[in-house]
């Protein structure tokens, strides 16, 4: 009972000197170590205009992907290339529309998207 009333030693760690790592990371260090880019690639490159959707696609839902797509859509972000997600994705999808539809999946994207419009408006 008697150890209990006893105090207790303040220091029972003994820290050495400070450690200090002998190389940081800065994101400054590493643009200037690059290569100097070629004057085409700095040009600034136009982003697409999206077309303002209607005030009935202008709700929110969930859209489920895994964590590293969430991940790199946010990093996108992040960077600046857009606003939000939205609207990344509203771009990403306008550039697949454009580059990578033929004419024929073009019209079906439309009549499917007309569909789901029609269905919406239904309800």
């Amino acid at each position: 009972m008697s150890d209990l009333l006893k105090k207790k030693p303040n220091k029972l760690l003994n820290r050495g000197k400070q450690i200090t790592p002998a190389t940081t990371f800065s994101l400054d260090n590493d643009i200037k170590t690059r290569e100097p880019v070629k004057e085409a690639e700095t040009t600034p490159k136009k982003m697409p205009e999206t077309k303002t959707r209607s005030t009935a696609a202008s709700s929110t839902t969930t859209v489920r992907v895994s964590m590293s797509t969430k991940e790199k859509l946010n990093a996108l972000v992040t960077m600046g290339t857009a606003d939000s997600v939205d609207s990344l994705l509203e771009i990403l999808i306008e550039e697949y529309h454009s580059t990578y539809l033929t004419k024929d999946e073009k019209k079906q994207y439309s009549l499917i998207l007309d569909i789901y419009a029609s269905k919406k408006k239904k309800n």
